[in-house]
């Protein structure tokens, strides 16, 4: 019992408090009631209702599987056009380009959509200095924007895909190696109707 009567009066110099620490612990409970209390008078619905899929990874590029500078770069869709697999050879020296990989499409006539990506997996191998993934508009060839695979995360600047339109996927790769490596990169397309 000494030991924790010690062990308050510790507490009390610390502090430099006049209140015992028991108000301390009410005032702690009531903080975390008006939390609940708030949270409790906060509550949304929230329903889901899908019926369309306007854009997709629409087809392979002109430029997909074809031969590079080692072997054939690998591209590969999902059946349903919600995934790519894409496997490229650059070089070990200097800036390796790829055009038209993979097509993006809004296949809605009607209504056009904004996208961007998220790199989930950046590449993170020292040897590649720059690695970009290049968007382009089909009909016009105009530069949509450039997202950089060497950094995580979201770039949603919006750009506009237009009803019916299509865009290009192009990458480019710059490494500096003085032998042959391996890395890879996880990248994810994202689109609303409204930016």
């Amino acid at each position: 019992m000494i030991k924790n009567k010690n062990k308050l009066q510790r507490r009390k110099l610390t502090f430099k408090t006049r209140y015992p620490t028991k108000p301390m612990k009410t005032s702690a409970l009531v903080v975390s009631l008006v939390n609940t209390i708030i949270f409790i008078s906060c509550v949304a619905n929230v329903s889901a209702h899908w019926n369309k899929f306007p854009i997709y990874l629409y087809k392979m590029g002109t430029d997909a599987n074809k031969t590079d500078l080692a072997s054939t770069m690998v591209v590969s869709l999902s059946d349903r056009g919600t995934s790519a697999l894409v496997n490229v050879h650059p070089s070990r020296r200097g800036v390796t380009r790829y055009k038209d990989i993979v097509r993006i499409m809004n296949v809605d006539n009607y209504q056009q959509y904004y996208i961007g990506f998220i790199v989930n997996k950046a590449f993170d191998n020292n040897a590649l200095d720059a690695a970009e993934l290049i968007i382009r508009d089909v009909s016009t060839g105009s530069l949509i924007g450039t997202v950089d695979l060497k950094k995580s995360g979201a770039t949603y600047v919006p750009w506009v895909i237009s009803p019916g339109g299509q865009l290009r996927v192009d990458l480019e790769f710059k490494v500096s190696s003085n032998s042959s490596g391996t890395d890879s990169a996880s990248i994810q397309l994202i689109y609303s109707s409204r930016d």
